[in-house]
């Protein structure tokens, strides 16, 4: 398990490293980020982990994606996080009996 957290941190790493490189430089960052809400993000985040310890993996995602909404960009390691969250909670969406 250790290993596993190890490589989802490696990767998580070097995505947010290649995403900052690729991040735009904003004079104003007042009115950039004007339409992010780290808050709301958080508290995206909170229910989306929530929804999927309850086993609702379905309103997990929806959660999650609301989270990665409002997420400021220039938070990168919070953006990988909930990408990487996303994509694993929809593959077990999909694995999920309908």
């Amino acid at each position: 398990m250790a290993e596993i957290n190890s490589a989802i941190a490696s990767l998580e790493y070097a995505c947010a490293s290649l995403e900052y490189a690729r991040a735009p430089v904003f004079s104003n960052k007042s009115s950039a980020y004007s339409e992010f809400d780290a808050r709301m993000a958080d508290e995206a985040y909170k229910a989306g982990m929530a929804s999927m310890a309850a086993g609702n993996v379905d309103e997990a995602v929806v959660s999650l994606t609301v989270a990665l909404s409002k997420c400021p960009p220039h938070k990168t390691f919070a953006v990988v996080k909930l990408q990487s969250l996303i994509s694993v909670t929809s593959q077990q969406l999909k694995k999920s009996p309908n």
